[in-house]
């Protein structure tokens, strides 16, 4: 599908619901505005959406295996039950985005703010979020394995039951949050700030001593 095409159908997805089947593999979309659209069972691999504005946009089932949406904003965007595997995204605003039970494993995110993000259930296996800002998201259920959260800001959020083994935590700020029930085991906890942090029922290794943080 040529880019105009792609484009007048995205535009036309603004005034229906669920426009289905809309294929923008291998686009290069940069800085395009697609904020608003509401699609259902896109493809989008490998798209070029890098400075795109994406703002209350409604995915459902897309795929976007490769995308690239480097400084893309990502405002209130709806990703459910989409496929972001290997996402090339550094520096791009998902603040209020709802990527409820996405697949977005092996992606770079780092640096981009997920504040008050919804995660639900979405996974993030290998992913890096190094320096990322995760404040106040729901993220109960989800899965951070193997993935870099360095110097990531995890503050004022629900992980309850989420999944952190093997994850880098190296210097991230887990104050104030909730991490019931969460499995830390082989995770890298140097230098976690754990200030006013919930951790019960949470698994962790037995060499690790959170007795001097101010943990519940």
């Amino acid at each position: 599908m040529c880019k105009e095409v792609a484009l007048a159908l995205l535009e036309n997805s603004r005034e229906q619901d669920n426009v289905k089947g809309i294929d923008i593999s291998g686009l290069d979309l940069t800085q395009c505005d697609i904020s608003e659209t509401s699609t259902e069972m896109l493809k989008g691999e490998r798209v070029i959406l890098s400075g795109g504005i994406l703002d209350l946009a409604y995915f459902l089932d897309a795929d976007f295996t490769a995308a690239n949406f480097e400084g893309a904003s990502c405002n209130q965007t709806a990703f459910f039950d989409c496929i972001l595997y290997q996402v090339i995204s550094p520096n791009a605003d998902f603040s209020y985005a709802k990527l409820s039970a996405s697949s977005c494993n092996g992606s770079n995110f780092s640096s981009c703010e997920f504040d008050h993000a919804n995660l639900w259930a979405s996974t993030f296996i290998g992913s890096d979020l190094s320096d990322a800002v995760l404040s106040h998201v729901e993220a109960a259920d989800a899965c951070f394995d193997d993935a870099n959260l360095s110097n990531t800001d995890l503050s004022n959020g629900n992980f309850t039951g989420t999944m952190f083994r093997k994850a880098n935590l190296t210097g991230a700020n887990l104050s104030h949050g909730n991490f019931t029930h969460c499995d830390f085991t082989g995770a890298n906890l140097t230098n976690v700030c754990w200030d006013n942090a919930i951790t019960k029922y949470a698994k962790f290794d037995k060499d690790i001593n959170l007795n001097s943080a101010h943990v519940k």
